[in-house]
């Protein structure tokens, strides 16, 4: 009989890594206030990633019809750090086999 032996990396679940965003450039040092949180599920990062995108979308279009100011780019800004992170944080377990699922 020809079974396919179960491969346990295959039913591993892919975690996310530490990432931090939304840096306060500001300071000498840098110093992040917000992070993906370490050993999360991946595709939960991911589809985060994802309505942090559409709602990108949506903002930027909206912003093309009218003048943007300050608050509206920085919240713009602000998802797109946040949706970045998320996507780093969860490709890194696809890059390194889930060896740093957990420590940045």
């Amino acid at each position: 009989m020809n079974s396919p032996t179960a491969n346990p990396k295959a039913q591993e679940p892919l975690l996310t890594t530490a990432s931090p965003f939304h840096n306060f450039q500001y300071v000498p040092e840098s110093r992040y206030l917000l992070q993906v949180l370490p050993e999360a599920p991946a595709i939960d990062a991911l589809n985060s990633s994802s309505c942090l995108l559409a709602a990108a979308t949506s903002f930027c279009d909206r912003l093309m019809d009218e003048d943007a100011n300050a608050n509206e780019i920085y919240g713009l800004r602000f998802i797109l750090e946040a949706s970045r992170a998320l996507v780093i944080s969860a490709t890194r377990s696809v890059e390194f086999g889930n060896r740093q699922g957990g420590a940045k």
